[in-house]
């Protein structure tokens, strides 16, 4: 019986150290000539109630910018006509975990089991790029990932995303 308590607990343990990795989603038009591209320019923001100017969104436009920059793409004004705009979104949710801790008890019974719930801030970045031309969008990163309670942690986090969906950009 308190075995089978604790495998469960580890197992349940184990679910959620998985849950809390980062996950990066990227789609693009296979049909397009990225090569073609060489200006972008940052447009406006799809979702009025983003978060905005906070560090993390300035530390995602500087990723997004090197990276586009390694791409061999050159930041202009919207003004200047570019072949691409970028736009980004980002939110946050609250999502509870359950973590299970047991205590051994010898033979049948005798043993504990706490579970305790855990709140965590969950941080999506959503980078959107859209052909200035056609106006139609032709490649979307997304990720996500556990927000930490120091910003150097999350900034490092935001970094990885940005290189994890451009590593994904054709």
């Amino acid at each position: 019986m308190m075995t089978r308590i604790a495998v469960c607990a580890a197992l349940v343990c184990l679910f959620m150290a998985g849950a809390m990795a980062q996950t990066t989603y990227v789609d693009y038009n296979h049909n397009i000539d990225f090569s073609k591209f060489k200006t972008y320019a940052w447009g406006e923001k799809a979702n009025p109630n983003a978060i905005q100017d906070s560090i993390l969104a300035q530390s995602a436009t500087q990723e997004i910018n090197s990276q586009l920059n390694a791409k061999g793409l050159q930041m202009v004004q919207e003004a200047e006509h570019p072949d691409l705009i970028v736009v980004t979104n980002s939110g946050m949710k609250q999502e509870t975990s359950y973590n299970a801790w047991g205590t051994g008890g010898w033979g049948f019974g005798g043993g504990m089991t706490t579970v305790t719930p855990e709140i965590s801030n969950v941080g999506t970045l959503v980078v959107d790029i859209y052909d200035a031309n056609g106006q139609k969008m032709i490649w979307r990163g997304i990720s996500q990932d556990t927000l930490s309670k120091k910003g150097s942690k999350n900034e490092k986090r935001v970094s990885e995303a940005v290189e994890k969906m451009f590593k994904q950009y054709p």
